[in-house]
């Protein structure tokens, strides 16, 4: 079956406000982004972020315990070769493969009210999509309506601190015991099994941007594929995204996760593509702590967008099918 993706159209998107908190002042901004329209660098705001704090809300355990029987299987039926990455939407479609995933995660007792992320440090709720939870600190459109119903609909999603994010995480760390919370997660628990079992979500968002000294991308690809294959094992449809920087040189890291993407039938959103018209690439030239990875605020809102619209998809094509309260 073939995977039509929305390619993101028109010269104005509005660019949401970035709320930083945990000790972080809040803002809020608002920007129209011309395609046309040359932009100076914006500076990051600062690089420390805070640790995940315990979770307080009420742990939740899925109602149905099994696993798929069957995770599906690769498939070379999509719309673009991972060749062809510039050519990638930003913002992608739900497959029928992945309709199907979902449906069934919700029969095994998936909250549909639920996401999850796992990443490293740009993926804290400071850095990443945080701010839908705090209302005033991001900017809608008249026409965009739907995408505060989207917010709502995932309200808490977004600012928790998911057990399988953390600063300095790498692929390793999610299935290591070792790394996970001893106060939310069982003995043995991996921080990505913890979090899965605690949040119960229906969809994933994967995000591993660094790749460490001597971690290649063959590596990156072998745990890429365990991540997604234990999401779908459990009814979850993994999201992944491309990353701006490309600081191993040759891109290979983001022709890795569109490699998967497309051997899986998952949805991936091409951040990369999303910020090829800001200044050097949505790239902070002036961080000096890793040259060359971390990106501006700018950035950084252009991505929260992406997801929601996103999100707001993947709902928009699903709810019909969900049962009713």
């Amino acid at each position: 079956m073939k995977i039509h993706r929305v390619v993101v159209g028109g010269a104005a998107i509005i660019i949401l406000g970035i709320a930083l908190w945990s000790g972080i002042s809040l803002s809020k901004a608002q920007m129209v982004y011309d395609q046309d329209q040359e932009m100076n660098p914006t500076a990051a705001p600062s690089d420390t972020t805070p640790e995940p704090q315990a979770e307080t809300a009420t742990v939740v355990t899925a109602s149905a315990t099994a696993a798929l029987t069957e995770v599906p299987t690769p498939t070379e039926d999509i719309l673009l070769p991972p060749e062809q990455l510039e050519d990638w939407p930003v913002i992608p479609t739900l497959s029928p493969a992945m309709v199907e995933v979902y449906l069934q995660g919700i029969e095994m007792g998936n909250d549909p009210r639920r996401f999850s992320k796992a990443g490293d440090c740009q993926n804290l709720p400071a850095m990443y999509l945080g701010l839908f939870d705090t209302p005033g600190s991001y900017f809608l459109r008249l026409s965009e309506g739907h995408l505060q119903e989207t917010i709502d609909h995932f309200q808490g999603s977004f600012s928790r601190d998911s057990m399988a994010v953390k600063g300095g995480f790498t692929f390793p760390a999610l299935f290591s015991p070792l790394r996970a919370d001893p106060n939310f997660c069982s003995p043995g628990e991996s921080p990505l099994e913890c979090e899965l079992r605690i949040w119960n979500p229906t969809f994933l968002i994967v995000s591993m941007e660094y790749p460490f000294p001597g971690r290649t991308a063959e590596t990156y690809e072998q745990y890429l594929t365990r991540v997604v294959e234990h999401a779908l094992a459990r009814g979850i449809v993994p999201i992944l995204t491309t990353k701006a920087d490309n600081i191993e040189g040759d891109n290979s890291i983001n022709q890795v996760i569109a490699r998967v993407a497309y051997r899986y039938d998952v949805p991936m959103m091409n951040y990369w593509l999303s910020v090829q018209e800001l200044p050097y690439g949505g790239i902070d030239l002036s961080d000096t702590l890793i040259p060359g990875f971390h990106t501006t605020a700018v950035a950084r809102s252009f991505r929260n967008y992406d997801t929601l619209r996103t999100l707001d998809g993947f709902l928009r094509t699903v709810q019909s099918l969900l049962p009713s309260p």
